[in-house]
């Protein structure tokens, strides 16, 4: 995505966010989110991509 877009959107008194519908379809988000702490601020993602879990064990296999 060439551009950035975006919104400022008011929480509400139970803390929820509403995100608005152009950008659910977009991202093609579904009833769930991942919601990530970066150090710019919360990454809200389809949650299919999400992070797995490496193995301290496991050898770098790249060539």
């Amino acid at each position: 995505m060439d551009k950035r877009i975006g919104v400022i959107k008011e929480i509400d008194q139970l803390g929820r966010l509403v995100i608005p519908k152009e950008m659910r379809a977009l991202f093609q988000f579904g009833k769930d989110v991942e919601l990530v702490i970066t150090e710019e601020g919360v990454l809200v993602r389809n949650p299919r991509y999400r992070l797995v879990p490496c193995d301290d064990n496991t050898e770098n296999t790249e060539s």
